[in-house]
């Protein structure tokens, strides 16, 4: 007979019996759907160890949804039935993300780890010895005119007026000798007739004193560099000497031959920087009219951090690239560089003079410049054996066997791969190089630290 059928023989005819009935019969169907479904839940938790990280197998805890204090990764469970062989077979949720682990004793502020362990994990060593090291420097930088060469073209000796204007515009490329403009200028004829008789003069006295060369010849200078205030080129008085000769003093007399006005020419290759003069104005003497910039050398001007500054000298072989022109490099030297520290950059300022004979590197073109300065032999280690701690620097002093000494060191410089060491390590000690990182979090080596960091 079913349990319904028992309820309902002792609840008889009465309704208030039957609904009593019911009731008691969807309590226990109640109480057996509570059992059915907690029974496979504690059967699995039964089998359940405790709950650990991928990561991190040493911690260990007993909640379900805990997290990894280390990482914060979701924690796994671990069976019973491998939890007796974790150090030998981790379980198969760890298995895929983490090795074994051998076991690791941090005693007396050193850590040991099986040599297979480390072999395991990729670590190597190297010895602590002296090499030569360099300083590598490296700044950005921007093409500039070269300002030594920058040159005024004006008419000092007299005002005059522009006749024609030939370096009408800005950045107009001009070639030595070219004509700039033309000037007629006040006091320009008689200055040619005076330097014309002076001349002659000065042909005819070897005819009378043929023993006192050298004061003719400083007698020829002083004429000249009285004309040169005009601002002509040395052609200009040549081809004025050659009219004094062919003159006559009829010719010379009424002015024959001679103009009033001349042409004011370029000195250099260049180009026109900036013009202020208009053709048909009036100067007065001394007045700047252009400004021409030298095409045959161009300045790069580099900016070094302030940590280069104690590096960098005049005299520093320097190479010179640009990103606009790939492959292109110059060697030059520093030959300026800057006393003051920008306040605001917090760089210093230093020049390499490069020569631009095909007029390539514009002024205002980007560049960087490198080099490096060589700093002689210095007690050394390699940058992946140290591991940085906050304001520390650890490395791991290996003893031999597995023994391994975590101990602070203090650095000097960075050159390439290396870093100097100023103290903390001796030459000829053996250090872990690679796979620091790995020994750090394995040897749970924050606690080592700061049992070792009490004992100093």
């Amino acid at each position: 007979m079913s349990i319904i059928q028992q309820f309902e023989n002792l609840a008889g005819n009465s309704p208030v019996n039957r609904r009593r009935a019911l009731l008691g019969i969807s309590v226990l169907a109640l109480a057996a759907c509570s059992r059915t479904n907690q029974q496979p839940t504690a059967t699995a938790d039964s089998n359940i160890a405790y709950y650990t990280c991928p990561m991190h197998t040493f911690v260990q805890s007993q909640d379900p949804k805990g997290k990894c204090p280390v990482c914060g990764m979701d924690l796994v469970p671990v069976m019973k039935s491998t939890a007796a062989a974790e150090t030998k077979s981790p379980a198969p949720a760890v298995a895929a993300a983490a090795p074994p682990i051998a076991p690791v004793d941090t005693t007396g502020g050193t850590v040991n780890i099986a040599p297979e362990r480390l072999q395991e994990i990729g670590a190597t060593t190297e010895v602590v010895a002296r090499r030569d090291l360099t300083r590598q420097l490296r700044a950005p930088a921007r093409a500039e005119i070269d300002e030594s060469a920058l040159r005024d073209i004006n008419v000092k000796a007299g005002a005059g007026y522009i006749e024609k204007l030939y370096a009408n515009y800005e950045g107009m490329s001009v070639r030595k000798g070219q004509p700039l403009m033309r000037v007629l200028c006040e006091g320009w004829l008689q200055t040619q007739i005076d330097y014309i008789k002076s001349y002659r003069a000065w042909k005819r006295t070897p005819l009378m004193s043929p023993n006192n060369s050298i004061a003719l010849d400083n007698q020829l200078e002083l004429m000249r560099a009285r004309i040169r205030v005009w601002d002509l080129s040395e052609d200009q008085i040549h081809d004025l000497e050659k009219f004094a000769i062919s003159t006559n003093e009829i010719d010379l007399r009424t002015g024959h031959g001679l103009s009033g006005s001349f042409n004011v020419v370029a000195p250099f290759d260049g180009y026109v920087r900036t013009k202020k003069a208009i053709e048909g104005m009036r100067f007065e003497p001394g007045q700047s009219l252009l400004e021409l910039a030298d095409h045959s050398h161009i300045w790069i001007v580099a900016e070094f951090p302030e940590s280069q500054a104690p590096y960098v000298n005049v005299g520093q072989k320097m190479t010179v690239t640009f990103p606009s022109m790939p492959g292109e490099k110059i060697d030059g030297e520093i030959n300026f560089l800057d006393p003051h520290v920008d306040e605001d950059q917090r760089r210093i300022r230093a020049r390499i003079v490069i020569e631009d004979r095909k007029r390539e590197f514009h002024p205002g073109l980007f560049a960087e410049v490198t080099g490096e300065t060589p700093l002689g032999r210095r007690l050394s280690i390699s940058t992946g054996a140290v591991v940085p701690t906050g304001d520390k620097y650890i490395v791991f002093v290996d003893h031999g066997g597995g023994k391994l000494e975590p101990r602070e060191v203090e650095l000097g410089v960075h050159s390439g791969d290396y870093d100097e060491v100023l103290s903390g390590l001796n030459e000829g000690e053996r250090v872990i190089s690679s796979a620091n990182f790995l020994i750090d979090a394995e040897s749970r080596i924050q606690g080592v630290l700061k049992t070792w960091g009490t004992r100093q």
